[in-house]
Order: C-alpha cells, then structure tokens, then sequence
C-alpha cells in the first residue's frame, strides 16, 4: 500500500507544481499588462499637457494677429484718403507742399569725453 500513496502523492505534488508555474507566468504577464497601462496613461497625460500649452499659445497669436490686422485696415482706411496720403508723404518722404520749406535738424552725436 505505500508504493500506491507515493505515486498519488508525487502525482499531486506535480498538480501543485504545475499550478505554482502557472500562477507565476499569470501573475508575470499581469504585471507586465500594468506597466504599460502605467507607461501608456504617463505618456498620454504628458502629450495632454504639451498638446494644451500649444493650443494655449496658437490662441494668444491668434489673437495678436487679430488685433494687428484690425490696426492695419485702420491703416489702410486712413491712407487711401487724400489726408492721409499727404501725411505719408511729408513724414515718411519729407516732401513739401507749395510755398513751404522743409527744414531737417541734425543732432549731432553726443562724444563722451575722459
């Protein structure tokens, strides 16, 4: 009768074996699984970050370039006058009107003496 109790015996201690192994290479492949949940969440989460902060600065040159278009129409707006060409003309290419005078002062450069 002993013989008969050692091969059941070893037959589950194999059992038992077999189960451990098992459970090892399940609990290796979960924990594998959660690290690149961990890997994949921490990468998401950084391109969030980085793909706001763009959105965030596309928004605020936008915006500039907004309100720079809408100054250079008013530009434009005074410009296409006759006054406003007038003025362009005498600040800009220092022309003269009939019977004026264009007078230009020249600073000198200040020389710092020692």
């Amino acid at each position: 009768m002993k013989p008969k109790k050692t091969s059941i015996d070893k037959k589950q201690i194999r059992k038992i074996y077999k189960e451990r192994v098992y459970h090892i290479l399940l609990s290796f492949v979960m924990g594998i699984c959660f690290l690149q949940l961990l890997c994949g969440t921490g990468i998401n989460i950084t391109r969030f970050i980085t793909l706001n902060k763009q959105i965030h600065e596309l928004r605020n040159l936008n915006q500039s370039a907004t309100e720079k278009n809408i100054q250079l129409k008013e530009q434009l707006k005074i410009y296409s006058s006759y006054k406003g060409i007038e003025e362009l003309a005498r600040n800009n290419l220092k022309m003269v009107g009939k019977n004026e005078v264009l007078v230009l002062i020249r600073r000198q450069p200040v020389s710092v003496s020692n």
